[in-house]
């Protein structure tokens, strides 16, 4: 179920996304109102999951059978991130990794320290968390929105 922080989380992360949107892809008004959308949806799958472990493959899901075009950025945002990320997967994941689980501004190193104190440093969830955040950092449109991340 989504509890309020989550949806705090959830509209802080479609914000980020709108505006890590705009600087890799200025003057597209179009594809950071997508972006804003994905960041809305990234993590509804919570409302049907109890641990949320799955949260992303149900939203998936759910997003598929309704023609959503970034259904498989939604899937992939909780995976590890891939060398070969899509623009809104990567948009996403920069924005999930630099929103606090309540919805405010952190940066992506404090995030992934966060889900180390609330998950443990052993647990998949930070591991995932550390692996993703250094693939991020290492990707060349990381330079664009590094000061916004």
């Amino acid at each position: 179920m989504i509890n309020s922080n989550r949806w705090q989380h959830i509209l802080g992360v479609a914000r980020k996304a709108k505006i890590l949107a705009d600087r890799l892809k200025p003057n597209d008004e179009p594809y950071s109102e997508d972006m804003f959308l994905l960041g809305l949806l990234h993590d509804f799958g919570y409302e049907f999951t109890e641990n949320g472990e799955k949260h992303a493959i149900i939203a998936g899901q759910i997003l598929e059978r309704s023609g959503y075009k970034y259904w498989q950025d939604v899937v992939n945002h909780s995976d590890k991130a891939t060398d070969n990320m899509s623009d809104e997967t990567f948009i996403l994941n920069c924005a999930d990794l630099s929103v606090s689980p309540d919805g405010k501004d952190i940066t992506m190193a404090e995030r992934v320290e966060d889900i180390g104190r609330r998950h443990g440093k052993d647990s998949t969830q930070y591991l995932i968390a550390f692996e993703k955040l250094q693939k991020l950092q290492a990707d060349t449109r990381f330079s664009k929105i590094e000061s916004y991340v």
